[in-house]
């Protein structure tokens, strides 16, 4: 194995199996939980053109930390299936989305393939502008900052439970075959990976 081939190798092993996709989707699980807790009734209000908006202070993080939690996952899923996605040193532009809908419609194992859409549906529209940044790229795609509905929450949960229960019985019994030589079947034990729980 020349240079190139070791590198290409390790950014698999170290960085782009779907282990790994998994452990920084629960690592922003977490950070969406602990955002959730701190939910205290502070609340913002916009009122603009007549019309006043209001959501809890932490909800736009909330949405952020959320929606990257269940992009990793959902990714996790697609490299998983598509390990060639990930060889070459590089991402194929098949990953390069924050769109959670197609991104999700490309995997064939995924959990609730065609239920829970509007959870990502809602996630999914923060992560391109208002919960990323004060605007979108254009008026058009502007728009105020939702607020986080028990509902979606509750739907949240359930959706990040179900996709880490199945990527971690995918990587513990199957395992995962990568690029470059690069392979792995993992253990999972005690309290690791709180998507699993909701």
């Amino acid at each position: 194995m020349d240079a190139v081939d070791k590198r290409h190798a390790e950014f698999v092993r170290e960085f782009a199996n779907p282990h790994s996709w998994l452990l920084a989707a629960d690592d922003l699980h977490e950070q969406a939980l602990a955002q959730h807790r701190r939910r205290d009734g502070k609340i913002i209000m916009i009122r603009a053109s007549g019309e006043a908006k209001s959501w809890d202070r932490v909800d736009k993080s909330i949405f952020l930390l959320g929606g990257f939690a269940l992009e990793n996952a959902i990714k996790a899923f697609l490299v998983y299936e598509n390990p060639d996605w990930v060889s070459g040193g590089r991402l194929s532009n098949n990953l390069k989305s924050h769109s959670l809908t197609k991104l999700q419609s490309r995997v064939k194992s995924i959990p609730y393939k065609n239920r829970h859409i509007e959870v990502l549906k809602g996630f999914e529209s923060g992560l391109e502008s208002w919960a990323r940044y004060p605007c979108a790229l254009t008026i058009d795609r502007t728009r105020q900052a939702d607020s986080l509905a028990p509902e979606l929450w509750v739907g949240y949960r359930r959706v990040v439970a179900a996709y880490g229960r199945k990527l971690r019985d995918l990587l513990s019994k199957n395992g995962w075959h990568g690029p470059h030589g690069v392979s792995g079947r993992w253990r999972f034990k005690g309290e690791f990976l709180s998507m699993i729980d909701g």
